[in-house]
């Protein structure tokens, strides 16, 4: 039989069973919108764990809380904290550390005019935006004096200014925090960026200090201190001067644990990966079950059109033919279920994107669901046509 013949033989069944066809690629299509949506989540969650440490280089350093360590029943407001002056004490006892500043950070309602918005509150030390790469559109960071005189200054970022002063000017504007009011001394510029568990964008940053002064830090709150390395080389001995330092003046330094920026990239992008890696196994599955969905109804297909292969057998057709013609009809359903499983994917992640799951959409887990649709289709299909080019002519047309 010619190749064109078959493609013909195909298209005419295909055509006159559309019903049992598009049932025979619910499975497929569902796999392929499936492999679609989990890769583009594991991607968007990639991204979503890359942008959250955008703002800083793998020289970075933490020192965090651990709440694990803490003992059983022991409340986070007792815990000793992080301190201007411990910190001043890493810096003299450091051989490695450009520098090192503490925040604390918090909710809190800031008003302008009679407009209310609860943001996040951060106090910070010297220090902060040169370690943590904040640059600034408008106005400029707080002096010295700020910080040792705790003054009532702030900076804020460009998604809070404007939702808060709109069109009104933002540097020099007086906000209300509790019952003092701040002047806003400097504007962020946009970074779309986060500053790990802290967004840049929508966060008003005012002087630890005067954090301290006005009792605006939670007591629930704990402090974290963030350190530069001269250079990636110098991170791990500046881990091991830190913790060095914090054992020798806090009682409690086995609460804290020091965790640099690479590691906890790595961390974070592998989890995500990881995440990736499972739901495309989920996805796999769903294919599997739809390609022994497209084994079934093939032996079903090559029941019912047994007389057909038996006429076809006796008119010259080889075991090659009969399993090229069956075989081409499952490739053909797994072509049909890739094409509207892919058209069907841009509605699905559209939905998907008005949620909070972060999904960043790429051809390549298009080309991949493609390939599975069609692969399965091809590899299911593959046993109920070997089974039909066996068929006896004479066995085949003496069949009911």
């Amino acid at each position: 039989m010619r190749l064109r013949e078959i493609f013909h033989i195909v298209t005419l069944n295909m055509i006159e069973n559309k019903f049992r066809l598009l049932l025979t690629t619910l499975g497929i299509i569902v796999g392929t919108i499936t492999i679609i949506l989990v890769i583009a989540i594991g991607k968007g969650g990639e991204r979503e764990a890359a942008r959250q440490f955008s703002n800083l280089s793998a020289d970075t350093i933490y020192v965090n809380l651990d709440y694990t360590a803490l003992a059983a029943g022991k409340d986070v407001t007792t815990v000793e904290k992080l301190t201007p002056e411990l910190l001043d004490k890493i810096m003299e006892e450091s051989t490695t550390l450009q520098g090192i500043y503490l925040r604390a950070s918090g909710f809190q309602e800031i008003s302008y005019n009679g407009k209310k918005q609860s943001a996040s509150l951060v106090g910070v030390t010297p220090g902060y935006a040169e370690i943590s790469n904040i640059s600034f559109e408008q106005g400029a960071d707080f002096s010295e004096f700020d910080f040792e005189d705790g003054e009532r200054v702030a900076v804020i970022g460009s998604k809070l200014a404007e939702k808060l002063f709109g069109t009104d000017p933002v540097v020099g504007s007086y906000i209300k925090l509790g019952d003092a009011r701040y002047r806003i001394v400097g504007l962020l510029k946009r970074s779309e960026d986060g500053l790990q568990g802290v967004d840049t964008d929508s966060s008003l940053f005012i002087p630890y200090s005067a954090m301290e002064k006005d009792e605006l830090l939670d007591p629930y709150a704990t402090t974290q201190a963030v350190g530069k390395a001269f250079d990636i080389q110098h991170v791990e001995k500046a881990k091991k001067e830190i913790l060095s330092t914090l054992n020798y003046y806090m009682e409690e330094a086995s609460v804290y644990t020091v965790s640099d920026a690479g590691t906890r990239i790595e961390a974070a992008t592998a989890s995500a990966t990881t995440m990736k890696l499972l739901l495309v196994s989920v996805a796999v599955i769903v294919f599997v079950v739809g390609g022994f969905g497209i084994m079934n109804v093939m032996f079903v297909t090559v029941k019912e059109r047994t007389k057909e292969i038996g006429i076809l057998k006796a008119l010259g057709a080889k075991e090659t033919d009969i399993l090229l013609l069956f075989l081409l009809e499952s490739f053909c359903i797994g072509v049909f279920s890739g094409i509207v499983g892919v058209t069907l994917s841009f509605p699905a992640i559209a939905l998907m994107g008005l949620s909070e799951i972060p999904v960043f959409p790429s051809w390549d887990g298009k080309i991949i669901a493609s390939f599975f649709a069609v692969a399965t289709s091809t590899l299911f299909g593959f046993y109920p046509a070997y089974k039909a080019s066996l068929l006896m002519p004479i066995q085949a047309l003496a069949e009911e």
